[in-house]
């Protein structure tokens, strides 16, 4: 499953939504920025879900509107939705990391199950800052001054990455709202 799907069943555990209506919370949260998720993709998801059985489409007809299908997540897709949190909240691809979306969508997942994801999160990104800087100590002679940039660049995004996990675990073991 890709961040698209992690998107629409976070969004459609908050409450029923059809197509469109989808798309216009994802704009209202900017997350066409953040999450890169656009309309098109929005009905190919719905589709794909559908036809896995995670989600269900409803026709419903407001008023004098025109039909229109809304979508609910079925029990399957909300178990699948939590599998998806903790496997975004894992994800070490950097930059494209989707980590980002599994914090939008944490609240499906138990405390414990958010501290653990986070903590593996914070100690994965500690053993790649260790991997660069022993490469970095191994060959430094050898690097030209753009790439020691980069290297440099890199793991100053990956302590201040590590920093931003440490604030949210933090917030998660304060919150009284999250299931135990």
């Amino acid at each position: 499953m890709a961040k698209n799907e992690l998107v629409v069943l976070g969004l459609l555990s908050e409450k029923p939504m059809y197509g469109y209506q989808l798309y216009q919370e994802i704009e209202k949260r900017e997350m066409e920025h953040w999450a890169q998720v656009n309309l098109a993709s929005i009905y190919n998801t719905l589709n794909r879900l559908q036809k896995d059985k995670l989600i269900q489409g409803k026709g419903e007809k407001p008023g004098r509107m025109p039909e229109r299908k809304v979508y609910h997540l079925t029990p399957r897709g909300g178990k699948k939705l939590e599998e998806l949190v903790e496997k975004a909240l894992n994800e070490s691809r950097m930059p494209q990391d989707s980590s980002m979306v599994g914090v939008a969508f944490l609240h499906v997942l138990s405390r414990d199950k958010i501290l653990v994801s986070l903590l593996k999160k914070r100690e994965k990104l500690v053993k790649i800052i260790r991997r660069i800087e022993k490469i970095y100590e191994e060959e430094h002679k050898n690097i030209t001054f753009n790439w020691k940039f980069l290297i440099e660049e890199g793991i100053s995004h990956l302590e201040t990455h590590i920093k931003m996990i440490e604030k949210l675990i933090n917030l998660v073991k304060r919150d009284k709202t999250l299931r135990k």
